[in-house]
Order: C-alpha cells, then sequence, then structure tokens
C-alpha cells in the first residue's frame, strides 16, 4: 500500500496494548500504532491479539501501523513486508513514544520527531 500517514506514535509490545482493550488506557485515534513482540508460541497468538484490537473496535481512527522486531519470524516472508529494528531481541534499539511522527508507505519510512521539545 502506498500513502502517507502522520500522528503520535504510541503502542509497544502486541500483547499488552491486546490485554488493555477494554481499560481505556489507550486512545489510538489519529495515532500511529508501532507494534512489535517476541514469538511466544507463534503466528496464531498474533493472530489473535490482531484480531482482539480489530473486533474491539480500538483501532477506527488510527492513521497507520509500524511494525518493530517480532524474533522468531525472521524467516516468515509475506508480501515482501519489512519491519523496524525496534523492540525485543538482542541489542535492543528503542523507539520514542508519544513524538509526532510520519509514516511513509512507499518509502518503507518512519520518521520520529523529537521526544522532547
Amino acid at each position: 500500500m502506498d500513502g502517507v500517514a502522520t500522528g503520535n506514535v504510541v503502542g509497544g509490545h502486541l500483547g499488552t496494548i491486546a490485554w488493555s482493550v477494554g481499560t481505556g488506557l489507550l486512545d489510538l485515534d489519529a495515532a500511529i500504532l508501532f507494534l512489535e513482540a517476541p514469538r511466544a508460541v507463534g503466528l496464531g497468538h498474533v493472530d489473535r491479539q490482531l484480531t482482539q484490537l480489530i473486533r474491539s473496535g480500538s483501532l477506527h481512527g488510527l492513521r497507520g501501523v509500524a511494525l518493530g522486531r517480532f524474533p522468531g519470524f525472521e524467516d516468515y516472508t509475506d508480501r515482501d513486508w519489512t519491519v523496524l529494528d525496534v523492540g525485543h531481541g538482542d541489542e535492543p534499539l528503542f523507539l520514542a513514544l508519544g513524538p509526532l511522527a510520519e509514516l511513509d508507505a512507499a518509502a518503507g519510512t518512519l520518521t520520529v520527531g523529537p521526544a522532547v521539545s
């Protein structure tokens, strides 16, 4: 898919985000959702957590999704998607949550503004 989205970066560990459904802790309206997670029990587990977010309506108003590391899925290929080298795994890199960011689907980039001003 092509397109550019701008919004505040929110998210983190997929399981934690999915488990927070109904608690009112996360507002995804007009946001770019960042997701990452270690491979715990397989692709079905990831599918169930994403389905929970979709069916709960939690993703309504979302502007984009950026995927970070999903260790254990390195050899899995689907539609030539790429992931950011951020999140769980050896020598983890970090992503500031909260700043305004631009997600460019065609370029495969996420440009995040400063965490503080």
